[in-house]
């Protein structure tokens, strides 16, 4: 079997993702909020989105979402090594995605900090939520951790820091869970899980990048992402240059 067919490499298309929203919705998931988690009168879908790599698809996810009238967590990383959400453009996209009726959450990385107990937890993510809420004009409610590991899936209490634990052992306990972790699908394929007629509740884990318009095996959808976004920077610095004015020299000369 080769990797194509063995990791199901059709299933990551953007035309795809809204089939699979259709067919939450389709099977009576009703889409809600982490915070909403207390409601629970009937089929309920907790569909998160930890922002890893590309911004930019996470917008078009957002925008699918949307426009099938369904609605999402997007967690964001104030330390990420492929996008800066403090730059104007992507803290734009932040505030468009909330605008189209979604909740902001933080995608916080634990080894930021080196994190190993649960005071320096509690200490390091007040920190990180207080700059993210002040900066972005956010009142973020809930986190997840970047990256994974003993420590942090030991860490099950509801709150810290006066913020939703999306791995506490409420939503482990109460939740089935489907992701697609370095682009695959690391438990059960998605459509498998959202067609069990046994489940009435589900958490759903989504990485932007691992999305594409193209049928693509995971590294190269991030690799994709990476030379598009090394392709905007280039863009960004020829443009300011031009705005300003300056000689933009090159191998034959000027631009």
């Amino acid at each position: 079997m080769n990797n194509h067919v063995k990791y199901k490499f059709e299933d990551f298309t953007l035309t795809n993702y809204r089939t699979m929203i259709q067919l939450a919705k389709k099977n009576n998931y009703q889409f809600k909020f982490f915070f909403e988690q207390n409601d629970i009168e009937s089929k309920v879908i907790l569909w998160r989105h930890d922002v890893e790599f590309s911004p930019f698809i996470a917008l078009k996810m957002a925008e699918i979402e949307a426009m099938e009238g369904v609605k999402a967590t997007y967690f964001f990383q104030l330390h990420s090594e492929f996008y800066n959400v403090l730059e104007k453009e992507i803290s734009g996209i932040v505030l468009k995605i909330r605008s189209l009726g979604h909740d902001i959450g933080l995608h916080f990385d634990s080894h930021y900090f080196n994190i190993d107990c649960e005071e320096d937890l509690e200490k390091y993510l007040a920190l990180d939520v207080q700059y993210f809420n002040a900066i972005l004009g956010t009142e973020v409610k809930g986190f997840s951790f970047h990256n994974t590991n003993k420590f942090i899936l030991s860490c099950e209490m509801d709150s810290y820091a006066g913020l939703i634990n999306v791995y506490s052992k409420y939503f482990k306990d109460h939740f089935a869970y489907c992701a697609d972790s370095t682009g695959y699908w690391r438990y059960e394929r998605l459509i498998d899980v959202l067609n069990n007629p046994n489940l009435q509740k589900l958490q759903v884990l989504t990485h932007d990048a691992m999305w594409s318009s193209e049928i693509l095996p995971p590294r190269q959808r991030v690799f994709k992402i990476i030379d598009e976004n090394a392709e905007r920077l280039k863009n960004i610095y020829d443009s300011h240059l031009k705005k300003i004015g300056q000689n933009n020299i090159d191998w034959k000369g000027a631009l």
